[in-house]
């Protein structure tokens, strides 16, 4: 049997970061990395390796992320963890002693249990197989669904019709991205989608996938109307990969396994990271989704401090989040005016609409800002912002810290930035500290 101080199951971004994060701060554990896949690919970026324009390789996150620290990398699939004997057996019989275990597992995707949904025309997203039989369909096919609005649905979406293929997106819900983006903002994105011919049905459900002989699939849904496609794309979200866990006796409930604020588990030598882990938000410390890559990096970050001997405490999530369709960029963090008040916060709410430039600068672009205030505490709880062009991630980013340190909106007031004519906008306008101002007359008109 061979021993580690510390093994990690999972190799995603929560297993890398956290082994990455242990060896920094104390090198002389002895670690072990296991994971089931040889090669992984970077998931968030799979929307944009779909055309084959670049080597798959380029996708792909490479192994010396992990062994430049060190560590065991050991390739197989884990069948139990022994709590008592502090053991971890593989298929193949061979076990590995630990002092400390992270569990990383992350997730899988969610796969409605439908009729037909076995085909080899309905694909996911998730591993670097998963983009080689994209590539693979795309070459060959000229009509694809899409299921499920969330970012990653829209960006597929956007993507294939760029690359000529005829689309259409079914989402469940009554609007696209609702989990992360203000109505008043799904509406320019959806008139995007529209405009470049991808046909949106939102609350509609797939009952049943059908296939032909010339191996067509054709999805029906619950209104009766069918949807033929070369292929589908299930993008449903995702399922926590839970079961070791359970397995092992160690507390988990349907959002993931439960951990402490350290990211402890039941049993105090086992952390959890990452998609795997339940996780509870910044904003209202009530357990919720979160499954952005981002997430997991944070959350391996934390475990990895811990298991090397440090105390520190995992915040909860913001949800910082950014995207990009055609020429325009969008993103939020924290809650949305929807999600706070049911949460049962009474809020307070700033929107703006600015130029990203002087007005005199060619190419000047609309800015809206949506800025969301804790009424009580007047502390900012959310933030959403969409605008033309890639450069949204600062703005968001500024919005997520301004959470985070849960500044006021008297002090957003006093936020002091930067301008320049081909870069900011006109000083007196600033988006943000406009949305700012905008809550604060709203408030005082209470």
């Amino acid at each position: 049997m061979k021993k580690s101080d510390i093994i990690i199951i999972g190799g995603g971004a929560a297993g890398i970061v956290a082994i990455n994060t242990i060896h920094a701060l104390n090198s002389n554990l002895s670690l072990t990395l296991i994971k089931d896949e040889e090669v992984l690919v970077n998931r968030c970026s799979i929307p944009y390796g779909i055309g084959g324009e670049k080597e798959i390789e380029n996708y792909v996150v490479p192994n010396s992320s992990i062994t430049s620290t060190g560590a065991d990398l050991v390739i197989g699939r884990v069948k139990e963890i022994d709590k008592e004997k502090k053991e971890v057996m593989l298929q193949t019989g061979e076990i590995y002693g630990y002092k400390q275990l992270l569990l990383a597992t992350g997730s899988r995707p969610l796969l409605p249990k439908l009729p037909g949904i076995e085909s080899e025309n309905i694909l996911v997203v998730r591993s670097l197989g998963d983009l080689e039989r994209l590539r693979a369909s795309v070459r060959s096919s000229r009509k694809a669904l899409i299921v499920g609005g969330g970012y990653v649905g829209v960006e597929l979406a956007t993507e294939l019709q760029q690359l000529g293929l005829t689309v259409s997106l079914v989402e469940m819900q009554e609007r696209i991205l609702l989990a992360t983006t203000e109505p008043e903002f799904i509406c320019d994105v959806e008139q995007m989608l529209d405009r470049k011919g991808i046909r949106m049905m939102t609350g509609r459900k797939v009952t049943a996938f059908e296939h032909d002989t010339q191996k067509m699939v054709t999805a029906r849904l619950d209104d009766g109307t069918f949807i033929e496609a070369d292929f589908v794309v299930i993008s449903a979200g995702v399922v926590p990969n839970m079961e070791l866990a359970q397995h092992a006796g160690i507390e988990t409930s349907p959002l993931g396994i439960i951990t402490d604020t350290a990211l402890r588990t039941s049993d105090k030598d086992i952390f959890a990271a990452g998609d795997c882990a339940q996780k509870h938000a910044f904003g209202t410390g009530k357990p919720t989704r979160g499954d952005f890559g981002t997430n997991a990096v944070f959350m391996g970050k934390v475990a990895g401090q811990n298991l090397a001997g440090m105390e520190t405490s995992f915040m909860g999530i913001i949800n910082a989040n950014v995207s990009s369709i055609y020429d325009t960029s969008f993103g939020s963090a924290g809650l949305t005016e929807e999600g706070a008040r049911k949460a049962g916060l009474d809020v307070i709410v700033g929107l703006s609409e600015t130029l990203d430039r002087y007005p005199m600068i060619d190419g000047a672009a609309a800015f809206r800002t949506k800025l969301i205030f804790d009424s009580t505490s007047r502390v900012l709880i959310g933030g959403s912002v969409i605008k033309k062009g890639k450069g949204v991630a600062p703005h968001i980013d500024l919005i997520s810290l301004a959470i985070q340190k849960k500044i006021t909106i008297e002090e957003f007031l006093c936020h002091q930035y930067a301008t320049h004519p081909q870069l900011a906008v006109v000083p007196t306008e600033n988006s943000c500290l406009t949305a700012a101002m905008n809550a604060m007359a709203s408030m005082a008109s209470r």
